[in-house]
């Protein structure tokens, strides 16, 4: 029986509500910053504001509340996603200001206002008047109503600026804007890859790791395919190999193909990152852990007066032989471990009964499995390697009508897990593959049981209050 709540302890969510996209990710003036898209009324309400949490050290993090609020005419239907750029030395926010004039509209093509707008602060806490910088008259002709969600960067003694967009015959597309003072726009670039990559590209990202350049973003209408682009929207990265945001766009359509997309997390629950830089110039992903118009539900959680959260904080990496980004928790999750969990042999299985809450790493050397039950012996989920391909399966109600993901990997030499109440984090080899999802045990207890892995070391870990 479950007696414990399935609120996030070491997740930052909505303690009423709905929660989705992470917002201006940032370090500034010694504290980490991460706004997100937050209806508190939810479901009463699904009106966007902006939540704000900060922290020293990405584990521990206060709540600051509603940073933002939809409170202009040119952002009263939300405030809906955006960035930070801190380094002109203060906070400086751009963002999506979304209007729905009321009618017949498709808000497509009619009906729908989408704003950029900038605010900055001094202290990352208390913000200026609200300026408008764009509408839609100052994108191009051949964009449809959903261009959205600002990327800002400096390079060149320039600024930069990415937004997602919907061509009108429905074609994801990217738009760069170039700037001297950030408040003054001229389009740069306008870019409707030939690939197929659906009707929309929305949350655009533009980053380097290890020295290596990449476009990020989340496509909506991909076609799914049996081991990836299995959710209803993607996200992921194209790697650019000899490319960047100025190369010509005929040179940018031999890195920005289906093939060379490569997603983030393979799991149910993963949306909408952004990436941003630590003071040793360290590269992070946060994502949402969720998906737009998902088939599923998080109907436990919603009991509870809240749904959705963000996932853990993610360092990436480069793995120069495979030619993909790894991402992997940061270090100071590791420090929240308490007690080793006993590993019993039974069976030539091991097997191990858990909090609600843990931490495990093991290693396999082929063929392996992890089946998650309840103390009385019902399977609820089971993580499998085999034939080169990871699955993730649910067997009962506990993923709320979540079923099953695939993804392909020459093999499995360790895993990693973390499970926060009502959320798992599934990391394969140091973060090649990762899934992703919410799970809602019907016990207090978990019971892991291992077969193929021959090291298993399982954590309870410290609860911290959120």
């Amino acid at each position: 029986m479950r007696n414990k709540t399935y609120k996030h302890m070491y997740h930052i969510f909505g303690k009423k509500g709905w929660v989705n996209d992470p917002n201006g990710s940032c370090y500034y003036d010694g504290k980490y910053h991460i706004f997100y898209q937050y209806a508190p009324d939810y479901p009463e309400s699904a009106l966007k504001y902006w939540g704000h949490v900060s922290s020293e050290d990405m584990i521990h993090w206060e709540d600051n509340g509603i940073a933002l609020r939809p409170d202009i005419p040119q952002d009263k239907d939300g405030v809906y996603s955006g960035t930070a750029f801190c380094d002109d030395g203060k906070m400086e926010l751009f963002y999506t200001g979304n209007v729905k004039h009321p009618g017949n509209h498709d808000y497509i093509l009619t009906g729908r206002e989408q704003n950029v707008i900038y605010l900055s602060s001094d202290d990352g806490y208390n913000f200026s008047e609200k300026e408008l910088l764009m509408t839609n008259e100052d994108f191009p002709k051949s964009m449809g109503l959903h261009v959205r969600d600002p990327k800002v960067w400096k390079e060149n003694d320039k600024y930069y600026m990415f937004l997602g967009a919907r061509s009108v015959d429905d074609k994801a597309s990217m738009l760069f804007f170039e700037s001297d003072d950030k408040k003054n726009w001229q389009l740069y670039k306008e870019y409707t890859p030939s690939a197929q990559l659906g009707y929309m590209f929305e949350c655009p990202d533009y980053f380097e790791v290890d020295g290596v350049k990449a476009i990020g973003g989340c496509p909506q209408g991909m076609d799914s395919q049996e081991y990836k682009f299995m959710n209803m929207y993607q996200s992921g990265y194209f790697i650019l190999n000899e490319t960047t945001i100025h190369s010509s766009n005929e040179e940018l359509e031999k890195d920005i193909t289906v093939e060379n997309f490569k997603e983030w997390d393979m799991g149910f629950d993963f949306y909408a990152p952004q990436v941003f830089t630590t003071p040793e110039g360290k590269k992070i992903i946060i994502g949402w852990a969720g998906v737009p118009d998902a088939p599923y539900d998080n109907a436990k959680s919603l009991e509870e007066g809240f749904e959705h959260s963000l996932t853990l904080f993610r360092e990436i990496s480069y793995d120069s032989d495979k030619k993909i980004f790894k991402t992997y928790p940061i270090k100071g999750y590791e420090e929240l471990r308490k007690e080793e969990k006993e590993v019993l042999l039974t069976d030539d299985k091991k097997k191990v009964t858990l909090d609600s809450s843990f931490d495990l790493e093991a290693k396999a050397t082929g063929k392996a499995q992890i089946v998650f039950s309840d103390t009385e012996g019902n399977k609820d989920l089971v993580f499998a390697f085999k034939d080169g391909v990871c699955e993730l399966k649910f067997l009962n109600e506990t993923g709320c009508k979540r079923d099953v993901r695939r993804a392909k990997v020459e093999k499995v030499e360790n895993v990693r897990i973390f499970m926060d109440q009502s959320i798992i984090e599934i990391y394969v080899n140091g973060g090649e593959v990762v899934f992703t999802s919410r799970y809602y045990p019907n016990d207090d207890n978990i019971v892991a049981t291992f077969d193929g892995f021959y090291e298993v070391n399982a954590y309870s870990l410290e609860e911290i209050d959120y």
